[in-house]
């Protein structure tokens, strides 16, 4: 009797054993990828992280702002066709500057821009901040001295080095108007709007606008928007000179919370953004825009709409979504990283849904954690790159812009 009770209780084992396999084997089958091509950059030209700092040349060729910790940042050049990296630009050597720790120009953290004429431009902040007590600020002659704005012509292979734009202060944010020739950035941490005439060099200083938006954008018009205080939107009307701040009046279900990301829609008319955390995309409607002020200390008013649900019905909650890009189709792409899985959305403005394109995988490195993306552009076949930090833990990926071909076409 015994011999049968231990035969029946090794088959019950294996029954249990080949159950719990089918379901993990089910659970792997259901799981979408959506693979990118990795290219990791030179580790002589940083410390393993970058920002915001990624654009797509007239050229073709994908430029990329490094950050390197209490050193010097680089502008680098990536080549798709023959995949070779080139350094354009080292902060510290056209600077001649040698501050090291918080008093380095050790990020190229603002969106690097392209002007109308093809030109590059880039600006540098200051690394290893101390939040509390803000030590760059005072006399020090051995301080920050500021963010630098530089300026590559990829035709004459020339670089310009434009001076600081404002003292003891980084740059960030970015957004280029075209049409007049102007460049739209903030400083930190002071989080005041500069304005830089590419025509005649001056630089133009609004004051505060009162929140630390890692994106700004731009629409048609030339008016210039980003993150405010809480429950502000900032505008400047170049038309009026003007900076507005604009209380943000929510349409459908969930939470305000501030937008960190954003893109102008295809049309101009709105803007597509996700925060940090965010349950939702949300639409900011443009022709919405009132300047009859509702609250004492705003100008106006803006609508924005909780359009869908900014994550996964699987996750079941929102994660990290530092980054965001327009594809060549009008849709807006975001990374959203939750428990530790990125997953790549797509939000369609049309049919005003998100979808999960599934989870980042890189090509031929499987067991890499493409984790946080910083930022992203779009070439004009519609190829997604997006820039990715080395962190997290187990085995990580090296700081790298990774390629997603096509994904964004017409």
């Amino acid at each position: 009797m015994r011999k049968i009770f231990l035969a029946k209780g090794f088959v019950g084992i294996i029954f249990v054993i080949f159950l719990i396999g089918n379901v993990y084997l089910a659970e792997a089958k259901s799981i979408r990828f959506i693979e990118g091509e990795m290219f990791p950059i030179p580790e002589i030209f940083h410390s393993g992280s970058g920002y915001t700092a990624i654009e797509v040349g007239f050229d073709g060729k994908i430029y990329v702002g490094t950050a390197f910790y209490g050193s010097s940042a680089h502008l680098l050049q990536f080549d798709p066709k023959d995949l070779k990296w080139k350094d354009i630009i080292d902060a510290h050597k056209l600077t001649r500057e040698t501050g090291t720790g918080l008093d380095s120009q050790s990020k190229f953290h603002a969106k690097i821009l392209l002007d109308g004429d093809g030109i590059i431009w880039a600006a540098t902040k200051q690394g290893n901040e101390n939040f509390v007590e803000r030590p760059e600020f005072g006399e020090n002659y051995k301080g920050y001295p500021g963010g630098h704005l530089f300026s590559f012509d990829p035709k004459k292979k020339i670089v310009i080095h434009h001076g600081i734009l404002r003292k003891q202060e980084g740059i960030m944010g970015g957004a280029v108007d075209k049409k007049r020739r102007k460049l739209y950035y903030w400083s930190d941490p002071k989080q005041h709007l500069l304005i830089y005439d590419i025509e005649s060099g001056d630089i133009k200083d609004l004051g505060t606008i009162g929140g630390s938006p890692r994106y700004m954008v731009i629409d048609k018009k030339g008016r210039v928007f980003g993150t405010g205080r809480p429950g502000i939107i900032w505008m400047y009307d170049p038309e009026k000179d003007r900076l507005y701040d604009l209380s943000v009046r929510l349409e459908g279900q969930g939470k305000y919370k501030d937008p960190y990301a954003m893109v102008i829609s295809k049309d101009g008319n709105r803007i597509f953004a996700v925060a940090i955390g965010g349950e939702y995309v949300m639409e900011f409607d443009l022709s919405s825009i009132s300047l009859v002020a509702t609250d004492p200390d705003t100008d106006g008013s803006i609508k924005c709409f909780h359009v869908d649900k900014s994550y996964p019905e699987e996750a079941g909650k929102p994660g990290d979504q530092h980054a965001a890009v327009l594809g060549k189709n009008g849709c807006f792409y975001f990374p959203n990283v939750i428990d530790r899985t990125p997953y790549l959305m797509k939000y369609d403005p049309w049919k005003k849904k998100v979808e999960c394109l599934g989870v980042i995988r890189i090509k031929g490195n499987p067991e890499l954690e493409p984790l946080y993306a910083q930022g992203a552009c779009t070439t004009d076949d519609g190829t997604i790159y997006m820039m990715f930090i080395s962190a997290g833990s187990g085995k990580r990926m090296p700081y790298s812009i990774v390629r997603f071909n096509k994904l964004s076409a017409r």
